[in-house]
């Protein structure tokens, strides 16, 4: 093969998904450019090899073929000096692979962050993510001090062109930090990623899972359940993300949540069985599935099918496969700190006896009872007084004194909830959800209160498990928290109708579309605007809502490329608009409407009739109105910009 021909096979093959196809043709590329003369397309092809080994679980040979790499960029400075940055950009990345490889000695990995230091320290590169790579593999070997005097050296050097985004070292900092026993410090780095103002391609996803037990350990279960909520969807089925999938399956398992745990898993059954992840991502998923099962077995599951199999029988596999894969580090690091490590989480106890998530799960009736714990005398009777007054003086705060009503509430809530019925809890949680809801500012405490109320009415109400699940999910969707908001969301309407009148209803699909729409999931808002519109067509009161509906609904379908719907939806809101004498929205969905026909087609007599009516109509309105004086100028230079791309097309052969 020749240089060109190498060239055009490299991107055909780049194209391609990670895997041993992939591999195998970089493998034969690689031989061609190494007998050809063109020692920077040798570079580009090895690069892409090594890069292939790292993602398709061949870790093991990624040092071959950067070895080759790195004597060719030595050996032809001048042909391959334009490919500095990316040669100790990705060697940083390959050393990185090294570090949780149990096929890879420890002197070997030493050596790999030598070499890595050297050609930072010839460069000028900070050595920031040299020493963030010492750190981890100290994490990785039990070694504390080491890790807490890396940890310091690494945040002291500066940042260059050579160090992780923002987001992925906040992420590598606060695991730190968890890993040497302080959940608050590890919090504070990873604030701006939980709040969403550091962010890249793969976080938040897995900040959002590493937080989720030090969360909770450190009391802010609120946040721990919304960054399950948000988290969980942009790690499902990532591959890539197995560890992160863990963790959530790890907090649906400690928080009383097995329910939910058992569904993820459900979902991601083919990867106990999937022989090509590494040994660290299959590692991390075996633990985190064997911490769930062994809640599940201690729930009485143990016969509970899963797969072909049943939990226990899984549990059993998977621990065996464990012990191995912990074997196998502890050979390689001379120590047992896996294992130990390993051992730890898998006998780590319930953090709490239930987080409510608002997400609806159920287990089956246990196979076998487990044996009751004996409890002391809590001196019961005086507790039902107490809850009962407390609940009494709560009641009747209510509408005068929120605040007060809210305070008594808790109590009761406290009080009660070893001591009385079900049926009086789950009000006690409805008149909480009330009297939070008559105050500002309180979103969060409300999405709080109400899914709470949600769990409490499970088994009892159904409309007010609904009903509940929809004020949590319009509370977060307020605070601008769209992933949150979504999953409840979506949870209210996979159940039985809301019983809610059309016109709310139509409110609330409103919500959701604009939460949706947040999170780029344009399609499913269009759906919703679109059924929010439906409800409402007829109802003259809600003329503007209706409007409203089918300007969102046209804006959504043009985001995800149904240009022909989209067209007719903004056509469908600018009548209605018209109706209601609104003359700017008016015009602006007529114009939407416009530019959509004439970028999809040349023909202007596709939209411009409707320009040029919407200009008579605009001039004509004019003199009387600012708006639509400063529409009519808009609509015009609109026109004509729309006129001269016409005549361009006509132009173009």
């Amino acid at each position: 093969m020749d240089s060109a021909e190498i060239t055009a096979a490299l991107a055909q093959v780049c194209a391609l998904p990670q895997g041993r196809t992939r591999t195998e043709r970089l493998e034969t590329l690689s031989a061609a450019a190494k007998t050809g003369p063109d020692r920077a397309l040798e570079g580009r092809v090895l690069l892409e090899l090594a890069k292939s080994y790292t993602y398709a679980g061949e870790r093991d040979l990624a040092p071959v073929a950067y070895g080759r790499l790195l004597r060719s960029y030595d050996d032809n400075p001048a042909e391959m000096g334009s490919m500095t940055h990316l040669v100790h950009w990705y060697m940083k990345w390959m050393t990185w692979g090294l570090i949780d490889n149990p096929a890879m000695p420890l002197p070997t990995v030493y050596r790999w962050f030598d070499e890595l230091e050297d050609r930072y320290r010839q460069r000028g590169y900070s050595l920031r993510p040299v020493l963030a790579l010492r750190l981890e593999l100290a994490r990785e070997i039990g070694d504390r001090e080491g890790a807490a005097a890396l940890l310091e050296s690494a945040l002291a050097a500066p940042r260059d062109s050579m160090s992780d985004c923002d987001a992925c070292e906040r992420n590598e900092w606060g695991t730190a930090r968890v890993y040497l026993g302080d959940d608050e410090a590890g919090l504070a780095h990873w604030r701006p990623v939980l709040d969403g103002d550091r962010t890249c391609a793969e976080e938040p996803h897995r900040v959002l899972a590493q937080a989720l037990l030090p969360l909770v350990r450190t009391g802010r279960v609120a946040a721990a359940r919304s960054a399950h909520l948000t988290g969980y969807p942009l790690v499902r089925h990532t591959e890539a993300l197995r560890p992160s999938v863990a963790l959530h399956l790890e907090f649906c398992a400690l928080t009383g949540n097995e329910a939910r745990g058992l569904e993820i898993l459900a979902e991601h059954l083919s990867w106990l069985t999937d022989p090509g992840a590494d040994a660290a991502a299959r590692l991390a998923f075996a633990t985190g599935v064997c911490v769930l099962l062994r809640r599940l077995v201690a729930r009485g599951l143990s016969d509970l099918p899963l797969g072909a199999q049943t939990v226990e029988s899984v549990r059993a596999d998977l621990e065996v496969e464990i012990g191995d894969l912990c074997a196998r580090y502890d050979a390689r690091n001379g120590n047992s700190t896996v294992s130990l490590r390993t051992a730890a989480r898998l006998a780590a106890r319930p953090l709490l006896d239930q987080l409510p998530l608002g997400v609806r799960s159920r287990l089956p009736h246990p196979t076998s009872v487990p044996a009751a714990i004996p409890t002391a005398d809590d001196f019961t009777g005086d507790r039902l007084a107490e809850a009962r007054r407390l609940a009494e003086l709560g009641s009747a705060r209510l509408a005068a004194a929120p605040e007060e009503a809210e305070a008594h509430l808790r109590e009761a809530l406290t009080f009660g909830s070893a001591v009385l019925p079900e049926d009086h809890l789950a009000r006690l949680g409805s008149q909480l959800v009330i009297a939070i809801a008559s105050r500002p500012d309180r979103a969060l405490d409300l999405a709080d209160a109400a899914v709470r109320a949600a769990a409490r009415w499970e088994g009892l109400s159904e409309p007010d498990v609904l009903h509940h699940t929809v004020v949590a999910a319009r509370a977060f969707h307020r605070a601008e928290r769209h992933g949150e908001a979504v999953a409840l969301f979506d949870q209210a309407f996979a159940g039985a109708e809301i019983p809610y009148p059309p016109a709310e209803l139509a409110v609330v699909r409103a919500q959701f579309g604009r939460s949706l729409t947040a999170l780029n999931r344009h399609r499913d808002a269009a759906h919703h605007f679109i059924e929010g519109a439906r409800l409402v067509e007829h109802d003259p009161d809600r003329k503007e809502l209706h409007a409203d509906l089918a300007w969102s609904a046209a804006a959504a379908l043009e985001c995800c490329g149904q240009d022909d719907e989209a067209v007719a939806a903004y056509r469908r809101a600018a009548e209605l608009w018209a109706d209601l004498g609104r003359v700017v929205s008016q015009a602006r969905c007529q114009r939407s409407a416009a530019w959509l026909q004439v970028y999809a087609s040349g023909d202007p007599e596709r939209w411009l009739p409707s320009m040029r009516a919407l200009t008579d109509e605009l001039a004509a309105l004019a003199d009387h109105s600012t708006e639509a004086a400063e529409e009519l100028a808009h609509t015009r230079e609109q026109l004509a910009r729309m006129l001269a791309i016409g005549d361009e097309a006509k132009l173009s052969p």
